[in-house]
């Protein structure tokens, strides 16, 4: 065993005060995923409408979808490796990552190359909302929040990594609630809404050492 890991046993058993079990990784994960859609929803609900002919938009343009399956597999990817790495010798913090960093990188190419077919045509300003960028980084402070208290119920070993995919999760979501209640635009989602997101994703992993249990 590593030292790392037999320091963790030694404070473990040091701390014998009787524990409720963690969920498994799955069922944690659609927890969370309820709780915080619920929470965005209601917040993005309540600080506007959606964007007007957003069910049509869905409907007739392909890359709109893809667009937010994207994001949606940011999401979940994210939130099943944090949920994995709050269990130590689970699940390494890089290996944890590469599907979530995979998505991402689908996600922002989708983006690159709309920003490229669209260049020099004005952008749809239909739905916008005046300083999106802001309500990204409010909507997303909640669900990390939680992300980091379900954390800290738990002995993660690698704590930066725990915090930035929670907050790759959270801030994933708020920016997905954007795509839905802002105007449509490439360059926009790309500035306003995941600029913000990867912000979020920043201060996860800035907070989680401070936050987590230490090991």
């Amino acid at each position: 065993m590593t030292p790392r890991r037999d320091e963790l046993i030694r404070t473990l058993a040091e701390d014998l005060a009787p524990r409720a079990p963690l969920a498994p990784a799955r069922a944690a994960a659609l927890g969370w995923l309820a709780a915080a859609l619920a929470l965005v929803a209601a917040l993005t609900l309540a600080s506007g409408p959606l964007r007007p002919g957003l069910l049509a938009q869905l409907a007739s343009e392909r890359d709109f979808a893809l667009d937010l399956l994207l994001l949606a597999l940011v999401v979940a990817a994210a939130t099943f490796a944090w949920l994995r790495l709050r269990v130590p010798g689970a699940a390494a913090g890089a290996r944890a990552a590469l599907p979530a960093v995979a998505c991402v990188g689908l996600w922002l190419a989708l983006q690159a190359g709309a920003v490229l077919l669209r260049h020099g045509q004005p952008p749809a300003t239909l739905g916008a909302r005046p300083g999106c960028w802001h309500q990204v980084l409010f909507f997303s402070l909640p669900p990390l929040a939680l992300a980091l208290f379900l954390a800290r119920r738990a002995a993660p070993l690698e704590r930066a990594w725990t915090g930035l995919l929670a907050g790759l999760a959270a801030g994933a979501l708020g920016a997905l609630a954007m795509e839905l209640a802002c105007m449509r635009d490439p360059l926009h989602a790309l500035v306003a809404h995941f600029a913000p997101a990867l912000g979020v994703a920043l201060a996860g992993a800035l907070l989680a050492p401070l936050v987590l249990r230490r090991i």
